[in-house]
């Protein structure tokens, strides 16, 4: 880090004071002068794993939409967006207007905000017809007038993408960006129309999103290669003010206070930061926590750089310790789950997380907690010990996650760490002769609910 003007012993800092918080980090990346000098993951989270970048991938839909432009497969972002949904009867004349500019820099006038916790995305996401709920919604403002959070703008880019292309946005981004970026897994989940999610849900690692970094710290080449025009990079601007010196433009979030700053946000801690003038980008990932002080960190480690002193070696101890969990907690043991809580499924009400039924069950001195959906999927995973997380997978991707499990008195505890999804839950339970209470606590999204569960066999 020192080799790059950079103190390390900020950074030491920096990172103890996230493990004496407990933030819920997973991932730093921090690239200066083309030299990675952080490369910090934080157990359970491994280095080879994807993440959810949440709405980071809103910036990588623009790329997308600047690469299609740049081939010929859209025109420019001029372009009407009703034009590309013939089988709509547009009646609306104000609608008329809208342009897919409009949709890249949340300037849609739609009556769609990031108000409610977003409640026309879920509103979206429970229609039959996607396309149709959003050329449904009535207009605030004239297109081009005023930002507005829609994170439907970015759907229907997504699906102008996949008319133009004749490919969905993943294909097209492995075929013209990923691949030459040379990126390992990938996932983007897709609607019951084969869409893509173009406003989240793109899994890809740390690492590669910090190449998308350097791509546009690079004016879009990559090993000589021009993979998006330096002309539509040259795009990103503060051109809608969101709120104090809070910027937004074709997709990327811009401070007036910082013009050197360029940054793509996402839920739960998802951040690129790209500084052209210091030639740095930091990638990070997380299960929710405040990502904008990251930046601050970094940036204090280059003020405070000392010539004669080198901390570099001792980060780097720092750092192979993030790996291992914590000093260890309270076990389950054998006497603690009773012959009564085991072999048994419990029923629960219908809830946020889509649990049908529960049910624990012992195998050769191990304890197993087995989760039933209402969707007829199910996990099943072997319970971690001593405060350490057992990896096992979850239904959706098959992506890793994390459990461990302890009584505290008469209540278990059961940490669900699904990182790679960005969420981490505890459940306690409480049993009874007849069934089981459980309190769920969302630890990422802050919502909490309790529900009774009922012993089916």
């Amino acid at each position: 880090m020192e080799e790059q003007g950079m103190n390390s012993m900020t950074f030491i800092n920096g990172i103890k004071r996230l493990k004496q918080d407990s933030t819920k980090i997973h991932s730093l990346l921090v690239i200066r002068n083309n030299h990675i000098v952080a490369d910090a993951y934080f157990y359970p989270f491994r280095k080879n794993y994807v993440h959810d970048l949440a709405s980071v991938t809103k910036s990588v839909t623009s790329l997308l939409i600047g690469i299609a432009i740049d081939k010929g497969f859209i025109k420019n972002e001029d372009q009407l967006v009703y034009t590309y949904f013939p089988e709509i009867t547009v009646k609306n004349d104000t609608l008329k207007t809208l342009k897919i500019k409009d949709l890249l820099n949340m300037s849609s006038g739609l009556k769609c905000s990031w108000n409610n916790g977003e409640k026309e995305l879920k509103q979206m996401n429970e229609s039959e017809d996607w396309v149709i709920f959003m050329f449904s919604l009535p207009f605030e403002t004239i297109p081009g007038k005023k930002f507005s959070y829609c994170s439907g703008n970015f759907y229907l880019l997504a699906e102008i993408l996949q008319r133009t292309t004749k490919m969905t946005s993943l294909d097209f981004a492995k075929k013209f960006l990923f691949q030459s970026l040379d990126f390992g897994d990938t996932f983007w989940l897709k609607n019951n129309q084969g869409v893509n999610h173009g406003w989240g849900d793109l899994y890809i690692s740390a690492y590669d999103m910090a190449k998308i970094g350097c791509l546009i710290l690079n004016d879009g080449k990559w090993n000589d290669k021009q993979l998006i025009s330096k002309e539509w990079l040259e795009k990103i601007k503060p051109l809608y003010k969101v709120q104090k010196t809070e910027s937004y433009g074709y997709g990327w979030w811009l401070d007036s206070e910082n013009p050197d700053e360029i940054q793509a946000v996402g839920r739960g801690g998802q951040r690129l930061f790209i500084f052209k003038e210091r030639n740095m980008v930091i990638a990070m990932t997380g299960g929710g926590f405040e990502a904008g002080d990251i930046d601050n960190l970094v940036l204090e480690s280059i003020n405070s750089f000392e010539k004669d002193k080198n901390y570099s070696t001792q980060l780097e101890n720092l750092i192979n310790t993030l790996q291992y969990p914590d000093a260890k907690n309270t076990a389950i043991s054998k006497d603690n789950f009773s012959i009564n809580n085991l072999n048994k499924s419990y029923h629960f009400e219908r809830n946020e997380l889509k649990l049908n039924d529960i049910r624990f069950e012992q195998r050769d001195k191990h304890y197993y907690f087995i989760i039933n959906f209402l969707d007829g999927t199910k996990e099943e995973h072997l319970i971690g010990i001593d405060n350490q997380y057992n990896i096992s997978k979850e239904c959706v991707l098959g992506l890793p996650l994390a459990i461990k499990g302890f009584w505290d008195n008469d209540k278990l505890i059961i940490y669900y760490n699904d990182f790679c999804r960005i969420n981490l839950f505890k459940f306690t339970f409480t049993f009874s002769a007849t069934g089981a209470d459980l309190y769920i606590q969302d630890q990422t999204d802050h919502w909490e609910a309790l529900l009774k569960g009922n012993i089916i066999n």
